[in-house]
């Protein structure tokens, strides 16, 4: 459908492609169409809900400026002039392959450590997810992002966003005042935070990786989606082993591995850069950190909590899939939040200036912009790094209570919340996609629904008027503190039934109900992508 809502009250219009917008979300894109370097619109795709600091499923273009609380916690991956062997014996930079478009035969590694060819498309990519700081009545910071849920001292859950000053939390230890009594930590204070930057990536959807001329291979970034060789018949009839047998591979929420298990090439390659450019350069990182190298390297290969999931699906033909969502866990988020403050006090002379504090941003040449880049080039790296080694866990222990099965060569990458270099209306601009993915022509990506409802492979028609961008997902239509307060175990398993997964208040926040209509949403945009696949999760495992 073509756009459904036209806002021109300020510098620039806003097109939104639906009618379900919440008042205070059409506030909220207003602000931004406020900022003097927005490039001839803003586009809010229809799962567009409220946002800290910008809005959630809305792509801004600007120029000369990234506004960090529209980027998500991980940033893109190599400067344009970096070059890549090609199959055909040449070798061109990453800005040459992107300005090129279309698909190119490059170098990768595929699961058996061999080198073979692989198909691969080039884009400016960028990746940093709104991130806020909580400060505790006992002086401890705890850094995390918006929608990570905190446990209260009576047992129920609350988002990050959503905490009160002197919140009661559940402890994870406790200490005596001088009258022996128990004291549990409560909230200081709830400050959010932001910060962003620019490079180009290649996308390898089949093996996730690719050689550079350098001579190393890398990762590629986004969320995955696998197929299987087998058949929905083939699975068995009660799926709680399948899921057990996840979440027995893969920690989830807090949790992590006890040892390391990743130890290769890539853990030393991260390890000298977090240390060389991150650490040395910003060695207050490290206080905000507790064991910052045991920390990072033992959450690789966990999920985490929030929207963040791991699901088996079946297609139109009922072949099986996996799909997993994550992101770079709790170093990311640390990493964000310290450059975000570093972009306010930058703006301390001009914030008054601002439509809204959290719209505070960076300009080229500032002060730290490089050396956010770097730092948030690490986080993306580490979050595909974390995704690859999710799938592999997850794979690996499939093989038990499934038949036996191969990895066929349909997969799918893709990522929202990032920033990216490209041309749209005659100009080259910082495009931010929070909350969307892009959707060139052609392109292939993952709109997932929520637990219980359906999936989307989709292949991108690459419309102008959106900055070939469509949504990446149903979109919240309630926040999780509502969504806890209206539903119960009982809607759960009403609204999941036929899916094995966890039907616990602890995950009652993302019961479908709290999400907008998937059905109507792919309506909405059916002027952005076509479906490819529609998928249906029989497993979800959730943090």
């Amino acid at each position: 459908m073509p756009i459904q809502m036209f806002l021109n009250t300020g510098k620039v219009p806003v097109k939104i492609y639906t009618n379900d917008v919440a008042s205070h979300t059409i506030d909220q894109l207003k602000l931004i169409a406020e900022l003097p370097f927005i490039h001839n619109h803003v586009a809010a795709m229809p799962d567009v809900h409220k946002g800290i600091g910008a809005t959630i499923g809305s792509v801004i273009p600007t120029t000369g400026a990234i506004i960090p609380a529209a980027v998500g916690v991980d940033i893109g991956c190599f400067i344009g002039e970096t070059k890549v062997p090609l199959i055909d014996g040449t070798a061109a930079t990453l800005k040459e392959l992107a300005e090129r478009g279309g698909e190119h035969w490059v170098y990768s590694i595929d699961k058996d450590q061999k080198i073979t060819g692989a198909k691969a498309t080039a884009k400016l990519t960028r990746k940093n997810a709104p991130l806020m700081k909580i400060i505790l009545d006992n002086d401890e910071e705890i850094l995390c992002t918006p929608d990570h849920q905190f446990m209260l001292r009576d047992g129920k859950w609350c988002e990050a966003k959503d905490l009160k000053p002197k919140a009661s939390l559940m402890p994870f230890y406790s200490r005596l005042d001088k009258d022996s009594y128990r004291i549990h930590p409560a909230t200081g204070s709830v400050e959010f935070l932001e910060r962003q930057e620019d490079v180009y990536c290649l996308t390898v959807p089949e093996y996730e990786n690719f050689a550079l001329s350098a001579g190393v291979f890398v990762h590629n970034c986004g969320m995955n989606a696998t197929r299987l060789s087998i058949k929905a018949s083939q699975l068995p009839d009660n799926l709680k082993q399948v899921r057990l047998a996840i979440e027995e591979a893969v920690p989830v929420g807090f949790s992590k591995h006890k040892s390391i298990l990743a130890k290769n090439s890539t853990i030393k390659a991260l390890n000298t850069v977090l240390e060389e450019q991150i650490f040395t350069k910003h060695p207050a990182i490290m206080k905000m950190i507790k064991n910052p190298y045991q920390t990072w390297t033992q959450q690789l290969g966990t999920l985490g909590g929030g929207n963040h999931f791991i699901e088996i699906c079946l297609d139109e033909n009922q072949e099986v899939w996996v799909m997993l969502h994550s992101g770079s866990r709790g170093i990311g988020n640390v990493i964000g939040r310290y450059f975000i403050k570093l972009a306010k006090k930058d703006m301390e002379k001009h914030i008054a200036q601002l439509p809204h504090r959290d719209l505070a941003y960076f300009t080229e040449g500032a002060e730290y912009f490089d050396d956010y880049v770097e730092a948030v080039h690490w986080a993306q790296e580490y979050a595909s790094f974390n995704r690859r080694e999710m799938m592999r866990l997850i794979i690996e222990a499939l093989r038990k209570p499934l038949p036996p099965f191969d990895v066929t060569k349909e997969a799918i990458s893709c990522h929202h919340n990032y920033v990216a270099i490209e041309e749209h209306f005659g100009k080259q601009v910082y495009l931010t996609r929070k909350g969307a993915i892009r959707a060139g022509e052609g392109e292939l990506g993952i709109i997932p629904g929520s637990m219980g409802v359906k999936s989307y492979i989709v292949r991108g028609k690459g419309n102008p008027e959106s900055f070939c961008s469509c949504s990446h997902g149903a979109g919240r239509k309630m926040s999780r503190t509502e969504a806890k307060r209206r539903f119960n175990t009982n809607d759960m398993e009403t609204q999941t039934q036929g899916v094995e997964c966890r039907k616990d208040r602890g995950v009652i926040d993302e019961i479908p109900g709290a999400y907008k209509d998937i059905d109507e949403v792919m309506e909405n945009q059916s002027d952005l992508v076509e479906v490819v696949h529609t998928l249906k999760q029989v497993v979800c495992v959730k943090g």
